[in-house]
């Protein structure tokens, strides 16, 4: 049996720019990563900000039968019916293209959005890398029970060497984009429809022998597979057309420079009985260790020389930027590329245990700290590094750990294992915007080429 991925144009549920005059007020960030109190201002945005639908604002008389769920499936409901968000009136792929700004350089970044046909993980061509947590699946899993849709893009990316996909997505960037919108970090995110038989059908073709590689949304993949499998356990004629049998899904070709993966740095909290002149000791165990003198002054451009260092040694070995407060900077190189092999006592693939993050748990947090990197009240994550060196100078941390950012090529070998990257090992930049489009299962629908 030959497996095929199978994806489709669907038709997508969009803002009515005749009601709304500036789109960039209803979107919002994706849930994950909205704060409490960036979520009220998202609110007091606009009475139609997305926010209400994908992470919607939970009160104390909240119940089985009133509660942000189904508040969600209410608001799309209304805006349905009031016109506020409308129905393609036919099958489309949707183009989306992100123009922004990351450490000085400007990037876009061009991919597409249409619906995958699900495939059970380690079953089909469908790859995640990242494991998921049961709170977060069963959140998203109530979301799609209460509103009947994919609310947002599941973020993956396959190979086109050749780019003969964004071939055929070019020609309708020529059209006036039907939607376009700023986020709160500046991101210019642009949306327009491929609604041509000829294009939609090449563009079918040519993704049926690719491997899609998920980039973020883990839990929603999950979510829909379950839900998936709960409206297939009431159906007794399940052919697989069916509209719940898919996922709103987001393509980009790895060859996109516009694929940009940042690292996730780790803080250790404060630590009873920690000697930093010994744990400076103990990494030599490990690590060639270089210290960076700085002051006050002069930590900045210290921190730029670390990381700029910490690149260039990453490229043949690993090497991590270590700081222990007061300015005292640290270039970590690792001694023996062979080093975990042997602390790793499962059964994981090389790519896994090659990994920075797996180095870094497996010699430091395990050997000299005697912590495990999961645990929530002693390590934690952060994707700015200035952000990581305040923990230490100004909340009482202990140490921040600076890493360079996991390759594409890391997260294919993994994922093509079959094989799950420990927590927090990427971070896809920038997020995928929420509200350019929604998936709507409509009760019966069927989705077939």
């Amino acid at each position: 049996m030959v497996i095929m991925v199978r994806v489709f144009p669907f038709q997508g549920v969009i803002y009515n720019k005749k009601k709304l005059k500036n789109l960039s007020r209803v979107m919002s960030p994706p849930y994950d990563i909205i704060s409490p109190e960036q979520q009220a201002a998202l609110y007091r945005a606009s009475d139609f900000n997305f926010v209400r639908l994908v992470l919607g604002k939970e009160f104390p008389g909240d119940s089985e039968y009133n509660n942000r769920y189904v508040r969600a499936a209410a608001f799309l409901d209304g805006w349905l019916r009031h016109k506020i968000m409308l129905r393609d009136d036919k099958p489309a792929f949707y183009i989306y293209e992100e123009k922004f700004s990351c450490q000085g350089k400007k990037y876009s970044r061009l991919g597409f959005i249409g619906i995958l046909r699900l495939e059970d993980v380690g079953r089909g061509k469908v790859f995640p890398h990242e494991e998921t947590y049961p709170k977060a699946k069963l959140d998203r899993l109530t979301l799609m029970r209460a509103a009947s849709a994919n609310l947002d893009c599941v973020f993956s990316f396959y190979s086109d060497k050749k780019g003969k996909t964004v071939k055929v997505l070019r020609p309708f960037m020529k059209r006036k984009a039907i939607i376009e919108a700023k986020d709160q970090d500046g991101t210019l995110h642009r949306l327009w429809r491929v609604d041509r038989k000829p294009a939609i059908a090449r563009l079918v073709q040519e993704m049926k022998d690719k491997a899609v590689f998920i980039a973020d949304g883990h839990h929603r993949y999950e979510a829909a597979i379950r839900f998936k499998n709960e409206m297939k356990a009431k159906n007794t004629k399940f052919t697989e057309d069916e509209a719940y049998n898919h996922i709103m899904m987001y393509f980009t070709p790895l060859e996109n420079k516009g694929l940009v993966v940042l690292p996730i740095h780790r803080v250790v909290s404060s630590l009873v009985y920690f000697d930093p002149l010994r744990f400076e000791q103990d990494l030599a165990q490990f690590f060639a260790v270089k210290p960076y003198p700085a002051t006050k002054k002069s930590a900045g451009q210290v921190r730029k020389k670390l990381l700029k260092e910490m690149g260039t040694a990453g490229a043949g070995k690993h090497a991590f930027g270590l700081y222990l407060g007061n300015n005292r900077y640290y270039l970590l190189t690792l001694r023996d590329e062979g080093t975990v092999e042997e602390m790793v006592a499962e059964e994981k693939p090389q790519a896994w245990k090659q990994l920075d993050v797996t180095v870094l748990h497996y010699t430091v947090f395990d050997r000299l700290l005697n912590i495990a990197q999961e645990t929530e009240d002693k390590v934690t994550y952060f994707k700015s590094e200035e952000e990581a060196i305040k923990a230490v100078d100004e909340k009482g941390a202990a140490m921040a750990f600076l890493l360079n950012p996991t390759r594409i090529e890391e997260i294919i070998a993994v994922a093509g294992e079959l094989e799950k990257m420990p927590h927090k090992s990427t971070y896809f930049y920038p997020k995928l915007l929420s509200g350019l489009v929604v998936n709507k299962f409509e009760h019966g629908e069927k989705i077939k080429p």
